[in-house]
């Protein structure tokens, strides 16, 4: 397997390298267009430290380099790397300019699943966003699922945001919501009500009160 990486990694480029090459993958390093890892030339990842996440909400860079990479790569990822200390520090650090709440921080992620899909590796070893990185790209090159309750995305970014960002609702009733209420834009997500999902068989308060706070996140 190969592996571009961008120029611009600067710290990381040492460390990736040799952890990649270590692996047995062939390692290159040339400025990129889009993303900073690229993978057999499908498989795209955007990294990002959780300092350089938070900033690039404040100046929505992060929201152009999902759009660019899901419009260019069949498989497109953002991986946040650092550690929960990091993310608290960095939010609170905020407060003194640009404040980035912790509703932002989670509400950017819920966004950017509906064009990428976002890796939160929380820890201290940047091997291990490496692996993770290493482990996403074999999976996406051998066509394994990435996740169990559904084998890819869709073209439908309401079905999508139903399924990643909503702990307990699997592709069946992502399914069945969005064919009932007719969910098609990020527009039909803000106007959804309470009564319109307890309406549908299947969806109680609970699913119906989890979707609805979780679209203020968005």
């Amino acid at each position: 397997m190969q592996v571009r990486i961008d120029s611009r990694e600067q710290n990381r480029i040492q460390s990736a390298t040799k952890y990649y090459t270590e692996q047995g993958l062939t390692v290159t390093t040339e400025e990129l267009e889009i993303g900073d890892y690229l993978f057999q030339d499908k498989v795209c990842f955007e990294f990002k430290t959780i300092p350089d996440f938070v900033a690039s909400i404040q100046d929505g860079r992060v929201f152009n380099q999902a759009v660019n990479m899901s419009e260019n790569y069949d498989h497109s990822f953002v991986i946040i790397h650092g550690d929960e200390h990091t993310r608290s520090k960095t939010l609170a650090m905020t407060r003194h300019y640009r404040p980035v709440t912790i509703f932002q921080y989670l509400g950017a992620i819920a966004s950017l699943n509906r064009f990428v899909t976002v890796i939160e590796c929380y820890s201290p070893f940047i091997n291990e966003s490496y692996y993770r990185m290493l482990v996403t790209a074999r999976k996406c090159l051998q066509n394994k699922p990435i996740v169990k309750k559904f084998p890819k995305k869709d073209t439908n970014p309401c079905f999508n945001w139903l399924c990643y960002c909503n702990y307990g609702i699997n592709a069946k009733k992502a399914d069945l919501i969005v064919n009932t209420l007719n969910l098609k834009t990020k527009k039909d997500l803000d106007t959804l009500t309470h009564e319109q999902l307890t309406s549908i068989p299947g969806i109680g308060d609970k699913i119906a009160d989890k979707i609805i706070k979780n679209i203020g996140y968005i």
